[in-house]
């Protein structure tokens, strides 16, 4: 994707989503854990841009969070259940989840104008 907007980012997962469950449809777990990774940094940043702020420095991203005014529901756990276990199927499961729930959000959120 050329730019990094938060529309971007939910069209990249859905083009590409099928891909990881696919590695762990095989039981391939280490495959799956690349593109997990990438898709739980990109995530991170949709919360970022929803929220009017650059997603510069992910690392502190729990700190940050706390701070936000729009997040989904029981984020900083989910995220963290994430990115302990992103090669477990469950973490995609989860990060799938996540992905839905927020686009809705972020769109509810443009139409508001917040």
């Amino acid at each position: 994707m050329s730019e990094n907007t938060a529309e971007n980012i939910f069209t990249e997962w859905k083009e590409r989503s099928e891909e990881i469950a696919h590695h762990f449809k095989n039981r391939d777990r280490k495959s799956a854990k690349k593109p997990m990774v990438y898709f739980f940094q990109q995530y991170l940043k949709t919360i970022y841009l929803v929220n009017g702020r650059q997603p510069n420095d992910l690392s502190n991203y729990k700190s940050d969070l706390k701070g936000f005014q729009h997040l989904p529901v029981n984020a900083i756990e989910r995220l963290s259940f994430i990115e302990d276990q992103p090669d477990h199927y469950q973490s995609y499961i989860q990060l799938s989840a996540l992905f839905s729930e927020w686009e809705k959000k972020s769109v509810i959120l443009k139409k508001r104008g917040t």
